[in-house]
């Protein structure tokens, strides 16, 4: 739940951004919140959108409308497009809606739209402004209440207020943005008819057994390596599981297609067999699902066993400088806010060491986190490894000046 709770604090904080490129914005949206979550985290912006008094500025409504129209494509079958069409056909027009008719006439964006800031988009509005044309959307009838609803009584616009609703609609888990009404259907009738045919059994005929030739067969091998793989998401598997599963992956190409493996999956792997995680995660290397995997890991808890994954596969692969940054800030982060102390400390000795394994095989340039894990060195300078890493980088400051 904490996962999920920092996942929502950072679209939220997209939302609000204005001086962000859009292309940075969805960037930023793609690395923190993994595909699972996009249709979930989308149902809360358009709700959004459908209560116009939860977005305050101009720029929210550009960043909300830009993000709904990004998480699915084709724009033609956008689950989001009736939330966008709404929306844009509100009366009275003010400039909320007229930033957001822009950006949708705007579709499919171009790399110059991409290109410009929220600020920059809401001048061209002021310039230009259009009645909304060529969306790919026909309007429906509709039964539904929204699931959000105005209290008559209560006229309080608060900050404090704006907030407890924002963070109720993305925390909870909302199955859908409307209430539909029951759909009514009378029970069909009891079929009855005097001529049914009877079902007849022969008791004349008489059975042997035959021999199945491919029984126990190597065919069986593929359903054993299912089953394994299942296995290795419950407990550790034993030496002999594990070279029999890692084998069959390294020996049949098709083999990795004709397991159950989702990104999903890969949390529950790293926490039992971390050793068939890195195995895996190697065999992905070359596909296009291997940036959804690196995302995962990359948002999974702090653990010995994710560190572990993370120090194999930086030193077998070329991971992108980002994920390995990024994931040295959530190791430091998460260490500052283990309330346990001797917890906190066992994570700050596990930290150091991963630490020090990567500077000292070279597997991460130093000098763009350098200032981030001095000051973390520092602030737990009581514990020994942690000094030691203080010393191994000053040790390379000195001889970068030599």
């Amino acid at each position: 739940k904490q996962w999920y709770q920092r996942r929502v604090a950072i679209t939220a904080g997209i939302i609000q951004k204005t001086e962000d490129t859009l292309e940075s914005l969805w960037n930023q949206f793609e690395l923190f919140c993994p595909k699972c979550l996009h249709f979930k985290m989308g149902q809360c912006i358009a709700s959004l959108l459908q209560h116009e008094y939860l977005l305050n500025t101009d720029c929210e409504v550009i960043n909300s409308v830009f993000l709904l129209c990004q998480i699915a494509q084709p724009q033609e079958l956008n689950p989001f497009n009736k939330a966008i069409f709404n929306y844009a056909n509100r009366k009275p027009v003010d400039s909320k809606i007229t930033a957001a008719i822009y950006l949708i006439n705007l579709l499919p964006f171009s790399q110059s739209t991409l290109s410009s800031t929220t600020t920059q988009i809401l001048q061209n509005v002021k310039l230009i402004g259009a009645p909304l044309k060529n969306f790919p959307y026909s309007p429906k009838p509709d039964c539904s209440l929204p699931i959000i609803l105005d209290d008559p009584e209560n006229d309080s616009k608060e900050e404090k207020h704006y907030k407890e609703v924002l963070s109720q609609l993305f925390d909870s888990d909302i199955p859908d943005s409307v209430f539909l009404p029951p759909l009514v259907r009378p029970p069909p009738p009891l079929y009855s008819d005097s001529d049914d045919l009877v079902w007849l059994c022969p008791n004349d005929n008489e059975y042997s057994f035959a021999w199945e030739p491919h029984i126990f067969t190597d065919k069986d091998k593929p359903e054993d390596t299912k089953k394994l793989f299942i296995l290795a998401q419950r407990q550790a598997l034993e030496s002999s599981q594990y070279d029999l599963l890692k084998q069959e992956l390294y020996d049949k190409e098709d083999c990795l297609q004709s397991l159950p493996l989702s990104p999903s999956t890969l949390p529950k792997l790293v926490d039992k067999n971390p050793s068939l995680a890195v195995d895996i995660l190697l065999l992905l290397a070359q596909t296009q699902q291997f940036a959804d995997y690196l995302t995962v890991l990359l948002n999974m808890d702090l653990s010995l066993h994710s560190m572990e994954v993370v120090n194999k596969i930086t030193a077998n692969l070329e991971l992108p400088p980002q994920f390995i940054h990024f994931y040295i800030r959530n190791c430091i982060t998460n260490c500052t806010e283990i309330a346990d102390k001797n917890t906190q400390h066992r994570f700050v000795r596990l930290v150091c060491v991963f630490l020090t394994a990567l500077i000292r095989n070279r597997l991460v340039n130093v000098q763009d986190i350098l200032i981030e894990i001095q000051a973390f060195c520092i602030d737990h300078s009581r514990i020994r490894e942690a000094t030691g890493l203080f010393r191994l980088l000053k040790s390379l400051d000195s001889k970068e000046l030599s």
